[in-house]
């Protein structure tokens, strides 16, 4: 008898300090969202998000149109808070491959 009831004082301490634990929880943070994207007529192309937290980086992969070239690359933006621009502007000569908006708490 006194097993089962030091199990049960046991159990139930344990359900109250997850409730404590979890009544204290810090609030997630959330990536940025609503982002787009955009290509100038200078050669740029360019990310913006505007809610959530964090930042956001454009990042530009490409390769050469010319086989006697014969590379690939990647080039990225500046990482940027929400609300703000990050921008990139690939060499030229390149053809774009890929344009990714990578997303980061910080």
């Amino acid at each position: 008898m006194k097993v089962r009831r030091a199990a049960a004082t046991l159990s139930g301490g344990a359900l109250i300090a997850a409730a404590v634990v979890t009544g204290v929880a810090t609030p997630a943070h959330a990536l940025p969202d609503s982002c787009s994207i955009s290509y100038e007529s200078d050669g740029s192309i360019n990310s913006y998000c505007s809610t959530g937290t964090g930042y956001h980086q454009i990042l530009v992969s490409y390769c050469f149109v010319n086989p006697w070239v014969n590379y690939c690359g990647s080039e990225a933006g500046q990482k940027a808070p929400v609300g703000a621009t990050s921008s990139v502007r690939p060499p030229g000569g390149g053809a774009i491959r890929g344009v990714t908006i990578l997303k980061s708490e910080s």
